[in-house]
């Protein structure tokens, strides 16, 4: 109930506030059911709080930083809005099992493959977990272009400004663990396909490391297949 409650208000919030600013594009290639992974990029604090508002599926479950959980009043609200701890740049396993757990549910999970904030608005190189996560779980990965939040919610920042701000909902798809002729696809290269599906759905300026997609696509071949 909370959880609705919090994403409703995100959504009102965000629409009423950006007026004429706002767009969400590709609703329509968000599968409604079953277990999915979705994987923005992030470049502001206003990410978290914003994606899962515009998910149109109830049962979104977010990884967050786990300093966000050491004090009592920002934890429940956090765990309210359904997020879990995830101590970065580690394997945590206790973080590990709760993703698990919930694609084996049928649930979404949202994570961010580059593991943390990137300051510079661009993208940068993925952490291997996500791809690990992906390959594990062999669900459907969505990948989310975001654009505008880092200028709309700067850092430092203690209310947005009025610019145009578009979540992106990509295509769907699988991350495979061998490719056709059988080699093993590192988790390196399974977040870096990831990325590659991010950066395709960002403009050319905010692709940072991966801004040449026509060679990452090459390299990267038969790594992923449609859902």
């Amino acid at each position: 109930m909370m959880y609705a409650l919090l994403r409703a208000l995100m959504r009102t919030l965000t629409r009423v506030y950006l007026v004429g600013l706002f767009k969400v594009v590709g609703v329509e290639n968000v599968p409604r059911t079953g277990p999915l992974i979705i994987c923005p990029n992030h470049s502001a604090t206003l990410d978290p709080p914003m994606v899962p508002a515009f998910v149109p599926r109830s049962d979104t479950w977010s990884m967050a930083k786990s300093e966000y959980f050491r004090k009592p009043h920002v934890r429940f609200w956090f765990y309210a809005y359904h997020a879990f701890p995830v101590v970065r740049h580690s394997a945590d396993r206790a973080a590990l099992r709760r993703s698990f757990d919930l694609v084996k549910a049928g649930h979404a999970l949202i994570m961010y493959p580059e593991g943390t904030r990137i300051e510079s608005g661009v993208l940068a190189k993925p952490e291997p977990g996500a791809g690990f996560i992906a390959q594990k779980a062999g669900c459907p990965v969505l990948p989310v272009g975001l654009t505008g939040t880092r200028e709309c919610l700067p850092k430092g920042a203690h209310w947005p400004r009025r610019t145009r701000v578009t979540i992106t909902f990509g295509k769907p798809f699988v991350v495979l663990q061998k490719r056709a002729d059988g080699t093993r696809v590192s988790h390196e290269d399974a977040s870096d396909a990831i990325m590659v599906a991010i950066a395709e759905l960002l403009p050319p300026e905010q692709r940072g490391v991966f801004g040449g997609l026509e060679s990452h696509r090459k390299r990267l071949a038969g790594v992923t297949r449609p859902a």
